[in-house]
């Protein structure tokens, strides 16, 4: 087994829950995982499995979508009474129960979890570059590319922060609201000048968001991919040197990415998830060779 494996999660909302799915399957498998990264979802996913809370966490999750009719309420906006999107305080909340209950000492001791934000450069219009930035994303979504482009658009910066680092709980909650802001489903958040966007319009499977020790020569990488792109049939070497092996849904996932209103779907979205890993298995397994 590698000595040096790490698992990347990529980012997807909703369909984020098919990787967890596919890992649940392939984790007897696994040796001990040294490095975690991931966006937005697929970085709370990360942070769900280190802190050994994900079964609470999912089951919150899945209550408070049971109890969510619409994915917008108008009215409320109109009123002036709460946010017209529920999106920001589920996400949030759900979270909350990751890190409850000893779950953030966990984290803090257990294997980092590196999560990759974008931000807008203080000084450059947001509008444009957010723009930019989004149009980029959609023609690499468009071309089924695994990664985003290494030079980034003129004002897009990109940041790495490590679980290990945070202050506190909601500091770290802050730090995946930051990684998975999509307004007006979540909040933008801004600091020392900086305005916060969705770090997958960077990378949404992202490798880079490792240490070099990480994804240099000798080290392993597991990307799990919750879209279907084509991927290699069998282990690759990273830009890095390391040997990374992709394992993607197989089909399209029935759920939109913000979609906060059926249980069911979640669930069929981990029910594939888990199918898949079944059928990738062997892959896992001549990676690992076990």
């Amino acid at each position: 087994m590698a000595e040096r494996l790490s698992i990347v999660v990529s980012g997807g909302g909703c369909k984020a829950f098919w990787s967890m799915g596919a890992y649940d399957v392939l984790r007897d498998l696994l040796p001990s995982v040294q490095h975690w990264s991931g966006v937005s979802a697929g970085a709370s996913m990360a942070l769900a499995q280190v802190a050994d809370r994900f079964d609470v966490c999912f089951e919150h999750f899945l209550a408070a979508v049971e109890n969510n009719a619409r994915n917008v309420y108008p009215s409320r906006f109109l009123r002036g009474e709460q946010r017209a999107f529920p999106h920001d305080d589920i996400y949030r909340n759900s979270l909350r129960q990751v890190l409850q209950d000893g779950g953030f000492a966990q984290v803090r001791s257990g294997p980092p979890v590196h999560i990759l934000l974008s931000y807008i450069k203080p000084g450059h219009p947001r509008l444009s570059t957010s723009w930019v930035a989004f149009r980029q994303f959609m023609e690499a979504r468009q071309r089924k590319e695994l990664h985003g482009p290494e030079w980034l658009p003129p004002g897009l910066g990109e940041q790495v922060v490590c679980s290990r680092d945070a202050m506190d709980a909601e500091h770290l909650l802050d730090w995946i609201l930051a990684s998975s802001t999509i307004p007006p489903f979540t909040r933008v958040q801004h600091r020392a000048g900086r305005t916060y966007l969705d770090g997958g319009l960077i990378d949404n499977a992202p490798i880079r968001a490792l240490p070099i020790e990480a994804r240099s020569e000798g080290a392993k990488v597991l990307c799990l991919i919750s879209h279907p792109k084509p991927t290699p049939s069998g282990p690759v070497r990273g830009a890095d040197g390391a040997e990374v092996l992709y394992l993607a849904a197989r089909r399209d996932l029935p759920v939109r990415i913000w979609d906060y209103t059926s249980p069911a779907r979640i669930l069929e979205i981990m029910d594939i998830g888990r199918q898949d890993g079944e059928a990738l298995r062997p892959r896992l397994q001549q990676f690992l060779g076990v």
